[in-house]
């Protein structure tokens, strides 16, 4: 049996396979606020709900340290309990925010009404100029969101204002040349920027009405969202009750492109842009190359392994785990006695390595005073990213991405 073939095994041993449904194939995932604007792996509803409701009470503090777009959040709310939400990217934050800010609709059916007579009237607006505009947009489609963007940059309201730039980024990307169903940055084929002539406003108009119907069905209750980076948490020491969070599944360099995704919707609505270039380097695994301040043996396997096929890249999953272990410590951290960490995360192959990061996890809490409760498995019904790759550029030679995940309960035990 191979090094590989005793990781995998191991894993498959670890612990059960739970009976109970955690793929929810055929559940809404875009019900009530959470069709308000897409996001690369983004934690559907019904998980973060059902381990909020089996791991936490009504009034207790729910942190995701990775937030995204605040699926985790929201769920939070609706459930009774205080919500936190950390992410380094801001227009994840952007989206977050809007998505447990509770605004009356009334005031938001109005101020679209406002907008849509100020679109009637002539505006001279200023274009931006940032990096490969015309690559990405058509001219008209240019100046068309340049007028939207003037628009909605006079709305006084601030809450009011973030939630219309949320449809605008959302529009952004539907008006985009940017390849359909990818979340990386592809130009469509020439033959279809063709055939391709977006109506900005009527889009804008239909996310906004849809952004507002799913407002109407809000409950109320806010959460705190921050700009952060969740190795290094901004929170007091044992003052969170749980953790529910998906990390980024590797570097995003063979995973999701965060940074990629945002990246225009982000510079259309005024974030900085050497900041939002720099997202992605900046994410877990990034970066400066970090050394690992842990022992796990299955890690120690796996990069062995990757090392024998290409050094290079055994050197980027260090850093990522290197960085995700800075993450684990720091649930240690603020997590009170007892408090669950519930962490959704998949599997990904790296030169043609299968990485049992789920139980790597384990390993990790277990350095930092979490112990392993529960590992359950589901399917990935569906996603956007492909099902096989070609990540070394071989001819012929693909291998297979993410299909599931596990979602991995861990336990602070009391000191």
């Amino acid at each position: 049996m191979s090094g590989t073939d005793e990781i995998m095994t191991k894993q498959l041993t670890l612990n059960e396979k739970a009976i109970e449904d955690w793929t929810f194939r055929k559940a809404n995932t875009h019900e009530h606020i959470h069709g308000i604007h897409p996001y690369p792996a983004r934690m559907i509803p019904q998980i973060a709900r059902k381990l909020i409701k089996i791991y936490s009470k009504p009034d207790d503090i729910v942190l995701d340290p990775f937030c995204g777009s605040g699926s985790v959040l929201a769920e939070a709310n609706m459930l009774g309990r205080r919500a936190i939400g950390i992410d380094i990217n801001p227009l994840a934050v952007l989206i977050a925010k809007v998505k447990v800010t509770p605004i009356n609709p009334s005031k938001l059916e109005h101020c679209l009404s406002w907008i849509n007579k100020k679109l009637k009237e002539p505006i001279n607006p200023k274009i931006p100029k940032f990096f490969n505009l015309k690559y990405w947009f058509k001219e008209k489609t240019i100046e068309e969101l340049s007028i939207l963007r003037e628009i909605l940059s006079q709305i006084e309201d601030r809450n009011i204002r973030d939630f219309f730039y949320v449809c605008f980024s959302k529009t952004v990307i539907d008006v985009s040349l940017c390849r359909n169903k990818e979340y990386k940055l592809y130009r469509m084929p020439e033959e279809e920027i063709e055939k391709f002539n977006p109506e900005t406003f009527k889009e804008f108009e239909e996310n906004a009405k849809k952004a507002i119907k799913g407002m109407k069905e809000h409950c109320g209750r806010t959460s705190l969202v921050m700009l952060g980076d969740s190795r290094y948490l901004p929170l007091k020491d044992k003052s969170i009750d749980i953790i529910v969070t998906s990390p980024p599944y590797g570097d995003s360099k063979t995973t999701v492109a965060y940074g990629q995704f945002s990246r225009y919707p982000a510079l259309w609505i005024g974030f900085d842009e050497k900041f939002v270039r720099s997202i992605d380097k900046i994410s877990l695994g990034g970066g400066k190359r970090t050394k690992l301040s842990f022992h796990s043996e299955t890690l120690d396997a796996v990069l062995a392994e990757i090392e024998k096929r290409n050094e290079r890249r055994a050197k980027d999953v260090e850093s990522y785990f290197a960085d995700l272990g800075k993450c684990i410590m720091e649930f240690s951290r603020v997590l009170k006695p007892n408090g669950h960490a519930c962490i959704v995360i998949g599997n990904r192959t790296v030169s043609r390595v299968k990485i049992p990061t789920d139980r790597i996890i384990v390993e990790i809490g277990k350095e930092f005073n979490l112990e392993h409760v529960k590992t359950f498995y589901r399917e990935i019904p569906t996603k956007k990213i492909p099902w096989a790759n070609a990540p070394e550029n071989i001819a012929g030679l693909k291998c297979e991405t993410i299909k599931n995940e596990s979602i991995i309960i861990l336990r602070l035990i009391r000191d």
